[in-house]
């Protein structure tokens, strides 16, 4: 029977009682294991996640969170059976997997999605530059060169990014010395910054004050959702890899994707 496959975790590690993955029925997550790793799992009837599941995913390595180091594996990853799991994942991953859960062993992601309000950061960048300020003012105009507008708007959204990477320089200052590592993801939105940030977990009460006294600093300006503690997921460089998908007349692998 097809399986959602969620990570790798310890031998060791006990999956929670009653833990429900994804999928319609949802199927209870269940551990496959050898004497060095284990890979959560559970059964699935349609193999189209949705993404309604993509939270109950990152629910149920939330909740394999509070009982060891996770290992995630990419969203979407469905095995055809038990065996494939055996012999595809656990079998090539025993020995680097234990390694790298080892690494990861009382640390925690989170992450911080700060969205500023455009009209806001607008007249903001506006009052900051008279020069700016004239040639979107010539813009507006009726008879405005479209070049002219096309070349302002490119100018605008230039200095936004600039705005935002100075913004995302003042966090790192504030909050990395809290962290053991830190990234940030690249969004088109020049108003909107994602950075996530390796915390140890018993530093966690910490980092959250210091993300409420951003939240304080900032005001209404921005838009702040903070998530976590999760999984590594932006740090996990020895993320499970599983076999990519493969046309359906391939006869190599099991996976049959």
């Amino acid at each position: 029977m097809p399986v959602v496959v969620y990570g790798l975790v310890r031998s060791a590690h006990q999956a929670p009682e009653g833990l429900a993955g994804v999928g319609e029925p949802p199927g209870p997550v269940r551990l496959i294991r050898n004497e060095h790793v284990a890979v959560a799992v559970s059964d699935v009837i349609d193999e189209a996640l949705r993404d309604d599941d993509a939270v109950a995913f990152l629910d149920v390595l939330r909740t394999l969170l509070e009982g060891g180091p996770v290992l995630p594996v990419r969203f979407g990853t469905v095995a055809p059976d038990d065996d494939a799991v055996a012999t595809e994942i656990l079998e090539p991953l025993a020995d680097e997997g234990a390694d790298r859960l080892d690494q990861l062993d009382g640390l925690v992601e989170v992450q911080l999605i700060l969205t500023a309000d455009e009209d806001a950061e607008l007249r903001e960048l506006l009052a900051s530059s008279p020069e700016l300020r004239r040639m979107v003012a010539e813009s507006r105009q009726g008879a405005a060169d479209l070049n002219l507008r096309i070349s302002v708007g490119e100018q605008v959204s230039e200095a936004l990014g600039e705005r935002r990477a100075e913004l995302s320089e003042d966090l790192v200052g504030r909050l990395g010395p809290l962290a053991v590592d830190h990234g940030a993801r690249v969004r088109d939105e020049v108003t909107t910054l994602t950075q996530f940030y390796l915390v140890r977990a018993q530093d966690l009460g910490q980092f959250d004050d210091a993300v409420q006294q951003l939240r304080d600093d900032l005001g209404d300006r921005y838009d702040i959702e903070y998530v976590g503690p999760l999984p590594p997921l932006d740090f996990a460089s020895g993320q499970v890899q599983v076999p990519q998908p493969r046309p359906r007349e391939s006869t190599s692998g099991r996976w049959g994707w």
